[in-house]
């Protein structure tokens, strides 16, 4: 009889320092956790915790300071390349169309670039299905310029996704967006994980989205980011926006509030 499945991503007594002619910031220490494969979860705390430096240590763009981080059982020692990742500004190449700026990372990642070859008509379609699902169906040859913040915003998550990342990690993507249209997001981003579904790590403020959005919430403290808290969120799923209102939610997201503004203190 087999085990539970290996987790995607595991943390062992991670530690992040940044070295700069100040002198050395801790930014992390001590992380151990680790994330199932296909799970969403969430990093909240307070400004300063850690929470971007964990995503980049994620992906490989910085390398700890000490501890291991794993990705699909290889030690992460440089940037990863099947990885999808969207921010909080889309940044989206004006001089090139929506459809154009979906399929880069099939164009610029050299592991990407022979699938491309040997089926563009295949990745094309997949690019136009992808905005299809979002709602940009008629976009694809609009330029960013023609898009409004949550247009732009979509086409984001669309790049994000074409190369089928088996891991998508999102800084504040939905933060500069206002009210109703984040929370349509929040729906949009509950249809792609079951179009096809990925493990998820986000990074966000909004405690309402963790819940929403997410399988668990880590909580962390800041001077430096540790985990302070996990919750498991124990809401159906997908979860609806009435979900994210009612009373487990909104006593969850209470209970949040209290323990980050004690680890501010």
């Amino acid at each position: 009889m087999s085990g539970p499945p290996r987790p995607l991503i595991e943390l062992d007594g991670v530690t992040l320092d940044y070295v700069a002619r100040g002198g050395r910031t801790r930014a992390v220490e001590g992380i151990t956790m680790s994330v199932p494969r296909g799970a969403c979860i969430a990093f909240v705390g307070p400004s300063g915790c850690g929470k971007s430096s964990l995503l980049r240590l994620v992906s490989g763009l910085v390398r700890a300071t000490a501890g291991t981080v794993t990705v699909d059982g290889r030690r992460v020692t440089g940037p990863l390349t099947n990885v999808g990742m969207a921010f909080q500004n889309p940044v989206l190449l004006p001089w090139r169309t929506v459809l154009g700026n979906v399929m880069l990372p099939l164009e610029i990642l050299k592991e990407n670039r022979a699938r491309l070859a040997a089926d563009r008509a295949r990745w094309e379609g997949r690019a136009r299905e992808l905005l299809r699902t979002v709602g940009l169906a008629g976009a694809e040859d609009k330029q960013p310029r023609e898009l409004s913040g949550g247009m732009r915003q979509r086409a984001s998550l669309c790049r994000a996704l074409i190369h089928e990342p088996e891991l998508l990690l999102l800084d504040e993507p939905f933060a500069a967006l206002d009210a109703f249209t984040r929370e349509e997001m929040w729906d949009l981003f509950q249809a792609l994980r079951r179009a096809r579904p990925f493990t998820g790590v986000l990074v966000t403020h909004d405690l309402r989205e963790a819940v929403v959005l997410a399988d668990s919430v880590v909580v962390l403290s800041t001077n430096p980011g540790r985990v302070a808290h996990v919750h498991a969120v124990s809401l159906p799923s997908p979860r609806t926006l009435a979900d994210g209102y009612g009373a487990e939610a909104t006593g969850l997201i209470a209970v949040m509030r209290e323990q980050i503004r004690k680890a501010q203190a």
